[in-house]
């Protein structure tokens, strides 16, 4: 198998100060992520107490 030929890559004059550029934006932003939404507490119940052979009868 022959190599395809190697092209040239071409930038853009400023392409290294756009890319700085995007590089400190994206680092001052702050967190992207999801915040999950606030539900309110549940109060716990009070456990009952297991029930004696003496108390079922």
């Amino acid at each position: 198998m022959a190599k395809a030929p190697e092209r040239e890559i071409e930038f853009h004059p400023d392409a290294m100060q756009r890319f700085e550029r995007a590089v400190k934006v994206v680092a001052k932003s702050p967190p992207q992520h999801r915040v999950s939404k606030k539900t309110a507490t549940q109060k716990r119940r009070a456990t009952k107490k297991p029930k004696t052979a003496k108390e079922m009868i």
